[in-house]
């Protein structure tokens, strides 16, 4: 479910009506909602980067409930901002508000999966299980034939691929996707590529690279069908095939996917808008692993600069693209200045995501391997200790990311001449790489190539 642009229906609200002219006024403001907001294209950019939206109940409620939706538009509203505290806030009052309807009203779906979504993009993983299974639930009453159950599946199932939970995320998205082809049969509908989106993003997840492409390449035809070719609905697409071709080297194909990519967000949507920014980055990063750093550079700070200027300077957004420079820094040798990027995107991430999210894990992993290559023993262990520590609270204990971890302790302890810990260490994280990535995937045999070696 994505978020509805508010802004306007707030005002309206504050709008004295009287009594003769309230049911007018509903469908007045249903009528804006779809062909202002459910049915404009430029709003379709909050399925990206700053909501990574799960589609569904939007587009089956009509506004029949001003204060609800104005509490919802005010989240939304914090939420693009980045101001997660004030977007929790609201969403809780449009739970509370959306708890005055009955039980089978989509109304309180949608409040408990927008508070799931926030809770889920927040790293709140077990705040967020409870609301994402109480759609289900619901959905499961609405009966089987209808669309709302295996969109709330497949957002439980996205839940589960977050936390690493990977059979579970399989097991989920693929119930949905059964149910989607047995009940729905409805093999073109976007909400079926949005399903098969979530396949792939979990098989990329996994290492399987080529099953994620042709989940991708499923999605990319049934938008394109729906949408032709030049929507940013397919600019979607294409970013995340642009990010398989990168992760197998596939480099002159992955360029080709969002130089598209960028295209087509900057001819629909402009310049300075944030699905642009987004390519902007994308394709800086994919240089920068080419090892073209003075391409990379000026594309990551135009990426900087749109995200500052519309996101605001305290946006996660904002911190991956300090990520991003401080990764080119650190490829370049200025550690210095890699450093300087990697702490204004922790403080970004400590404040805005907090202490126990993933992304702050990972940009201490990135310091505390910064400070390693350089020899600052001391402040590596200080922040590898603390990514390690965040991952095993936040993920799965299978996780890939908590191998990499593993693996960086292993490099820090042996540095260190504690070599029995850096050999139980990296054994550690050869098992969780082939539980989770399997035996032939190259972060398991590098680690096992380093096991070797010790």
């Amino acid at each position: 479910m994505f978020f509805l642009e508010n802004n306007r229906i707030e005002n309206m609200s504050e709008q004295k009506v009287s009594g003769h002219d309230l049911k007018g006024s509903f469908k007045s403001i249903s009528a804006f909602v779809r062909d202002k907001i459910l049915g404009n294209k430029h709003y379709k950019w909050y399925q990206r980067g700053v909501w990574v939206v799960s589609l569904g109940w939007a587009a089956y409620v009509g506004v029949q409930s001003i204060p609800f939706y104005t509490f919802v538009g005010a989240g939304e509203t914090a939420y693009k901002k980045g101001d997660y505290v004030l977007a929790e806030q609201q969403l809780l009052a449009a739970y509370k508000e959306s708890e005055k309807f009955s039980l089978s009203d989509l109304r309180r779906a949608k409040a408990m999966n927008n508070l799931a979504e926030l809770y889920r993009t927040t790293g709140r993983y077990s705040e967020a299980e409870p609301f994402y299974l109480k759609t289900v639930k619901m959905a499961e009453g609405l009966g089987a034939k209808r669309k709302e159950l295996p969109i709330s599946l497949s957002n439980l199932a996205t839940l589960y691929r977050d936390e690493g939970k990977f059979p579970e995320a399989e097991a989920t998205f693929q119930k949905a996707l059964k149910l989607w082809d047995t009940n729905i049969r409805q093999p073109d509908d976007p909400l079926r590529s949005s399903i098969l989106l979530g396949l792939g993003k979990l098989r990329r997840d996994e290492g399987k690279y080529a099953d994620a492409e042709d989940y991708y390449k499923q999605a990319l035809r049934i938008r394109t069908k729906v949408y032709g070719s030049s929507d940013v609905q397919i600019a979607v697409m294409l970013d995340n095939l642009g990010g398989i071709c990168r992760d197998e080297g596939r480099y002159a194909e992955s360029e080709r996917f969002y130089k598209r990519a960028l295209y087509i967000d900057q001819t629909a949507l402009g310049r300075n808008h944030p699905d642009s920014a987004t390519d902007l980055n994308n394709f800086a990063a994919l240089l920068r692993v080419e090892g073209h750093y003075k391409v990379a550079l000026p594309l990551f700070m135009q990426a900087l600069q749109i995200r500052k200027e519309v996101l605001g300077p305290n946006h996660p957004l904002v911190a991956k693209t300090l990520c991003g420079i401080g990764e080119l820094k650190a490829d370049t040798g200025d550690s210095k200045e890699a450093a300087n990027y990697y702490n204004q995107a922790l403080q970004i991430q400590t404040k805005a995501l907090g202490l126990q999210h993933p992304d702050t894990a990972t940009t201490e992993d990135a310091l505390g391997c910064l400070y390693l290559k350089d020899g600052n023993l001391k402040q590596a262990k200080v922040y590898l200790d603390k990514a390690l520590a965040t991952r095993k609270i936040a993920l799965s204990p299978n996780h890939p990311d908590v191998g990499s971890s593993l693996r960086n302790e292993a490099k820090l302890a042996s540095k260190e001449g504690r070599h029995k810990e850096a050999l139980a260490l990296l054994q550690d994280s050869v098992s969780v790489f082939k539980s989770s990535l399997g035996e032939n995937h190259p972060l398991t045999k590098n680690a096992e190539t380093e096991l070797k070696a010790i």
